[in-house]
């Protein structure tokens, strides 16, 4: 009976003392659970950690997402007449990139006013829900420095919105180098109008 017993302590001494070491999933003692365990919070509900009050916070002043770009100049007939001289287009595209994606995006988003040709007579101008835009085969529009052209597409100018939020940085130097080809093959037509 002794033996019994003794075997028995020393059997519930051992599972005592293993479990209570840690290894695999269990840490052991913990000195700070609610570092390990922390409470989530549900977004846009309210929470007390913040001055704000609520969960989601806005990003910090003057942040930039990875691989976005940040405009350098203003809406402002300024920054207009800045972008002449210090917008250069920073990109080198192959032929077969605007011929193809550059044709694509102009279609997409420029065609429907400009025309498929470039000439300002797209969709929305023949059924006379717009004027007609200025052709880009006009002498202002063939000399147009590309920053101010840019420039156009970022912020919009007369009738024409901003494009900032439909096509990207890189996006917009295509459909710009998209656009220096159609004026080339009217300059090999013949001319300007």
């Amino acid at each position: 009976m002794i033996r019994t017993q003794t075997i028995l302590s020393i059997f519930l001494s051992g599972a005592l003392l293993a479990s209570c070491s840690a290894g695999g999933d269990n840490p052991g003692y913990e000195y700070a659970p609610e570092m390990v365990h922390s409470i989530a919070y549900e977004a846009q509900s309210e929470n007390p950690i913040y001055a704000s009050g609520y969960t989601n916070q806005l990003p910090v002043e003057g942040a930039i997402a990875v691989g976005k770009y940040t405009y350098p100049l203003t809406n402002t007939p300024e920054g207009y007449a800045d972008a002449a001289t210090k917008i250069q287009n920073p990109f080198q595209f192959t032929p077969k990139e605007i011929s193809g994606e550059g044709k694509k995006i102009y279609l997409t988003y420029c065609a429907v006013c400009h025309g498929e040709a470039g000439d300002g007579q797209g969709h929305l101008v023949q059924i006379e829900k717009f004027p007609a835009p200025p052709s880009y085969f006009t002498p202002d529009l063939m000399s147009k420095p590309e920053g101010q052209r840019y420039h156009t597409i970022m912020y919009g100018k007369g009738m024409m919105g901003s494009y900032a939020t439909q096509i990207n940085h890189r996006e917009r130097w295509l459909v710009l180098e998209y656009i220096k080809g159609l004026q080339a093959e009217q300059l090999a037509k013949g001319g300007t109008n």
